[in-house]
């Protein structure tokens, strides 16, 4: 069976504003936007501001891609890894679900940064024709 494009997200997100964002918040708040292993993930990181911005664009961009947004769906439900520069994506709990009712079974994701920005692009893939077809 051939592989089809689910979904399509693109978000672009200011490295200074998460930084501030992140700034402000202690690690109970910032639980709700980022799991712990994300949060982890950052701290780590050498450029751990832009490690944020890349998990924060990657939950948008994934809500996108659902064609949920982030509606109903918790952000620390959207997790994105980046390891050796590659990026890639699990989902939890509602997240999840809204995956398997639009037959997404892999994500393919990129992103790269310029001044003060990422840019994070993801596509959902699964099985078959879409919805509309």
């Amino acid at each position: 069976m051939q592989t089809t494009i689910k979904g399509l997200g693109v978000d672009i997100a200011p490295i200074t504003r998460i930084t501030k964002l992140v700034a402000r918040y202690e690690r109970e708040i910032l639980n709700l936007l980022f799991t712990a292993s994300e949060i982890n993930q950052c701290q780590a990181a050498s450029n751990s501001h832009q490690y944020y911005a890349i998990c924060f664009a990657t939950k948008e961009a994934v809500g996108k891609a659902l064609g949920t947004g982030i509606v109903g769906i918790a952000w620390n439900e959207i997790e994105a890894n980046i390891i050796d520069n590659k990026l890639t994506i699990h989902l939890y709990g509602e997240a999840s679900s809204q995956a398997k009712k639009r037959d997404i079974q892999k994500w393919l994701a990129s992103w790269f940064h310029w001044d003060d920005h990422v840019l994070v692009h993801v596509l959902a893939l699964g099985n078959g024709m879409t919805n509309d077809q």
